[in-house]
């Protein structure tokens, strides 16, 4: 979650939406006092990264600020791919990251070996990992917070309801970031691009992953997300 009291706006982050990104191209712009990795929030009462839902913003001091606020989304086939993979090099690398102290790390370790052994169960595969996530996993925030994979809404409004001053799209994201610094005030120069794989950059194709999926993954995915079709104008594909 960015927040920048000089220019008085929030963007928060849903997973797999080009956070990175938009950290790093609004770095200078950044007055969070929340860690980006995991971290006990006291407002919350539990542990937290920068991937809070707008449920999550409420309760905090800043969303009383009257400031701007906005989400940038992406469609449902790409973040669940994409989250398959993250979900990977999660694995792979957070056991060798700094955590603000053990007891967080311990947690966290739970959470990254129920999710490897979901992996393992599905050798890894796609198909076979999507078919063994429970719908408790995606709709459910709270029990494992290495696996955010909820429904993109979560990050811009309760109940459906949109809540948000502002929503980008990852496939339109140069023109949607331009929206956002408009509405802002702010002139943003210099735009690297962060986690970013030859084939999941940001902008560009509508569906990047889709054909990598089976048809009852596909549909899997239509009926887990359906209210971010619905919401967000995202085409279904047949499953």
């Amino acid at each position: 979650m960015i927040v920048s009291h000089r220019h008085r706006f929030v963007l928060l982050a849903p997973w797999k939406t080009a956070s990175s990104t938009t950290h790093a191209r609004l770095h200078d712009y950044n007055e969070s006092p929340y860690s980006r990795f995991y971290d006990f929030n006291p407002h919350l009462q539990r542990v937290v990264h920068q991937h809070l839902t707008y449920a999550d913003f409420r309760m905090l001091p800043e969303s009383r600020l009257g400031y701007v606020t906005g989400a940038f989304i992406r469609n449902p086939y790409d973040r669940v791919y994409s989250g398959f993979l993250q979900l990977q090099r999660d694995i792979r690398e957070q056991p060798n990251a700094p955590f603000p102290n053990a007891w967080i790390k311990a947690l966290v370790m739970r959470q990254l070996a129920d999710n490897e052994a979901q992996l393992i169960a599905a050798d890894f595969q796609f198909d076979k990992w999507l078919s063994l996530v429970g719908e408790s996993q995606v709709y459910e925030i709270g029990r494992n917070s290495s696996f955010p994979l909820h429904p993109a809404h979560y990050w811009t409004g309760i109940c459906g309801q949109q809540m948000v001053d502002f929503i980008g799209k990852v496939e339109n994201f140069e023109s949607d970031f331009d929206r956002l610094c408009a509405r802002v005030g702010i002139d943003v120069d210099r735009r690297p691009n962060a986690n970013v794989t030859a084939d999941s950059a940001v902008g560009g194709s509508r569906y990047r992953y889709v054909d990598r999926m089976g048809s009852t993954s596909i549909g899997k995915i239509n009926a887990l997300f359906a209210d971010d079709f619905a919401l967000f104008g995202y085409e279904k594909r047949p499953g």
